[in-house]
């Protein structure tokens, strides 16, 4: 081939490749035309000029053809048969603990303020702040010489009473017989039938007044009501002291009583029994259990929250009075539950649903979630059986029963 036809068939596969991309045949044998007709190489070059020219028509008839032909077969492929590439999560089971979040205050078990029961001059005090007593330990004594002296008058009042009434008894004994033998009138042995009531109305006074006597006498030595810690003296030796002038005061903080709201929407949840753990500040690193022991029937208007009540065992005495912490209530705990990715469950006209791997095909499967827990996991109640192979990448194209192939698998 000479130059002349070399340089006519790069000048017509320049302009084939320029147009072959728009798959036109007419396209392509009109800019062949018209590179000839500008240049008048028909003529120059011939019968070889048309013979390439014939050549490279049908080639680019081919191209079409077969690009038209492809088009049409990709087109006219079913839905069915697609495969579509997703990514499997193989289905495990956790034991699932799941908590309720509060804050909650902290007070006394007992929160006493003792005071004193009778007036008197404070003659003896056992104790200093901070220490440690138990029910019935000796805390203040008074000056009990008044109160000895007037139970002791009480005391003699009431003999005196007791054997009045033995006389009176004996004499009525007598008027009783002679009343009935008609010795002696009625009036007479009315007399002394008054006379016996009153002796014995005299014993009820005497005993009631000797009891108050007595009872005087034993509130001059103060004892602890309850077993604690004292929180704060508020008296010292020497002072005269009113009847019902509060003496000190006794906390006891073992166990130690928690407050708590929790949010309505987990009533079903909160019962007494329910266990708790709580954190304060004093002790970060450490966690306090207790247990839940009422729960108010009643529901705080202005919050909407319940009002609960729990104790912590607090035999060191490390949390104290008016602490502020976080507790975490123990709502329900599901031993070995099916959880997947939460992004693998679908939601559409009311159905919750999810996709698992049988075979080459997908299968839309219907599932009832539980609780959501940490890493963007969801526990499955109904639905999804463990070593499942769900799809959780590339389901929002899928369909039931759609070809499927596995790209990726989790661990």
């Amino acid at each position: 081939m000479n130059n002349l036809n070399k340089t006519l068939m790069r000048s017509i596969f320049i302009k084939f490749n320029k147009n072959i991309s728009q798959s036109s045949l007419c396209k392509g044998v009109f800019a062949i035309i018209k590179l000839f007709s500008s240049q008048n190489k028909i003529k120059q070059f011939g019968i070889s000029a048309l013979a390439i020219l014939s050549v490279v028509c049908f080639q680019i008839a081919g191209c079409v053809n077969k690009e038209a032909s492809s088009q049409s077969t990709s087109e006219k492929a079913p839905a069915s048969e697609r495969v579509f590439p997703v990514s499997i999560w193989h289905v495990k089971t956790h034991d699932i603990i799941y908590t309720i979040d509060a804050t909650c205050s902290m007070f006394a078990e007992c929160d006493t303020d003792v005071s004193a029961e009778v007036d008197g001059r404070i003659q003896k005090i056992f104790f200093e702040e901070g220490d440690v007593v138990s029910e019935g330990d000796s805390l203040v004594w008074l000056d009990d010489e008044r109160y000895r002296s007037i139970a002791q008058e009480n005391l003699a009042n009431w003999r005196l009473t007791i054997a009045n009434l033995k006389n009176v008894t004996r004499l009525l004994k007598r008027k009783k017989k002679l009343f009935h033998d008609g010795v002696i009138s009625s009036q007479e042995y009315d007399d002394v039938n008054n006379q016996m009531q009153v002796a014995r109305a005299n014993v009820d006074h005497a005993k009631a007044s000797l009891s108050i006597a007595y009872k005087n006498l034993k509130d001059t030595k103060i004892k602890a009501p309850i077993s604690g810690i004292i929180s704060c003296k508020l008296v010292d030796v020497g002072e005269y002291v009113k009847k019902e002038t509060s003496l000190l005061n006794i906390v006891k903080c073992d166990p130690i009583k928690v407050k708590l709201y929790l949010p309505q929407k987990y009533s079903p949840q909160i019962a007494p029994g329910k266990k708790i753990s709580v954190v304060v500040d004093a002790f970060p690193n450490e966690i306090f259990q207790g247990e839940i022991y009422f729960v108010n029937p009643k529901v705080m208007v202005e919050t909407r929250r319940l009002e609960c009540f729990a104790r912590i065992p607090n035999k060191e005495l490390k949390l104290k009075p008016g602490f502020f912490g976080n507790a975490k209530m123990v709502a329900a705990i599901h031993n070995l539950s099916p959880v997947i990715p939460e992004e693998s469950v679908l939601s559409e006209n009311g159905e919750t649903y999810c996709y698992v791997v049988d075979g080459e095909h997908a299968k839309k499967v219907e599932v009832t979630t539980g609780f959501r827990i940490e890493g963007g996991l969801v526990e499955i109640l109904k639905g999804i059986n463990p070593n499942d192979r769900l799809v959780f990448r590339g389901q929002y194209v899928l369909n039931n029963d759609n070809r499927v192939k596995v790209v990726r698998e989790s661990p």
